[in-house]
């Protein structure tokens, strides 16, 4: 196995990823990723896809390509010249470039001309909407006569229906303090008596790939589930390893870590794993693939 192999498959088992996963990242066949760790690039469909797959595999692992080239250019295998594009003339070049200035001047002559034409359009749209707007419709001579018919009421009418208006409205308010007073009763006999608070999980913040929760309940049941092949590890808080194991669609596993004050879960892919903390999906804070979710269980 050459130097850069070994690089690149020690990032890879630092991810958690297998090399199925890894296929399932980069889009790049297991036995092309398999010849890249092994330094046999004599496998490649071609020198340029050498460089590229490489390219690929590093950028899923967290590694730097531009640096990786330059660390071990000599290992790499260089593209021949015939899988080099060669640019076109000079002349070329300049005349395609002047062609395409001559089109850009054009349209930009165009522009003011389309920029007046469509202010003159507003203009005239905004004059005609306020001409609508101060074409008030014929009063209706029946609606006249009754509001001058309102207004030649008796000033003993007028207080008559004023204290009318009185007294419904102190009646109104009697019997809104009666029902307040008999839903407040009500609402005295209906409340059930305090129950247990449902479990609550909360993020507290995150160090590198490491996110912390805490849990505050008496409880802690674990489900989880895969939508594809994933692979995880659960230790303690002791760092003592509970757990191992790689998954597949549709596997499930549950988990009754009560008894524990801290657990980890060491997650190879959180985008086909799906984990719930007594009944409650846990959201994810990062769309990384490997995270470490340390789950803090808080019975206070």
């Amino acid at each position: 196995m050459s130097e850069l192999g070994t690089r690149l498959q020690t990032a890879r088992l630092e991810k958690g990823y297998s090399l199925d996963e890894l296929q399932q990242l980069t889009k790049i066949q297991k036995r092309y990723l398999e010849a890249i760790e092994e330094g046999d690039f004599s496998k490649m469909p071609g020198e340029f896809y050498s460089r590229a797959f490489v390219k690929s595999y590093s950028e899923a692992v967290g590694l730097d390509p531009n640096k990786i080239f330059e660390e071990h250019e000599s290992e790499l295998p260089k593209p021949k010249r015939s899988e080099v594009q060669e640019l076109p003339p000079r002349t070329a070049r300049t005349r395609a470039s002047s062609s395409s200035g001559t089109k850009k001047s054009a349209f930009s002559s165009l522009v003011p001309t389309l920029l007046a034409i469509l202010f003159i359009g507003a203009v005239g749209f905004a004059v005609w909407l306020f001409n609508q707007d101060n074409e008030a419709a014929p009063v209706d001579p029946e609606s006249e006569q009754a509001v001058n018919v309102d207004d030649s009421l008796p000033e003993d009418e007028e207080n008559d229906g004023n204290n009318d208006v009185i007294e419904n409205e102190n009646n109104e308010e009697e019997n809104v303090e009666n029902n307040e007073d008999n839903n407040a009763d009500n609402n005295g006999l209906n409340e059930p008596e305090d129950s247990d608070a449902g479990s609550e999980l909360a993020f507290e913040g995150s160090e590198g790939n490491s996110y912390t929760y805490t849990l505050q309940a008496d409880e802690f049941d674990v489900e989880l589930s895969f939508s594809g092949p994933s692979w995880i590890q659960i230790l303690d808080e002791d760092g003592e390893e509970i757990y191992q194991q790689e998954h597949a669609d549709g596997d499930s596993e549950s988990f009754d870590f009560s008894d524990y004050e801290e657990i980890m879960f060491n997650m190879g892919s959180t985008v086909t794993a799906e984990l719930l903390i007594n009944g409650e999906e846990l959201i994810y804070e990062s769309e990384d693939h490997h995270q470490r979710i340390i789950i803090q269980q808080d019975n206070s």
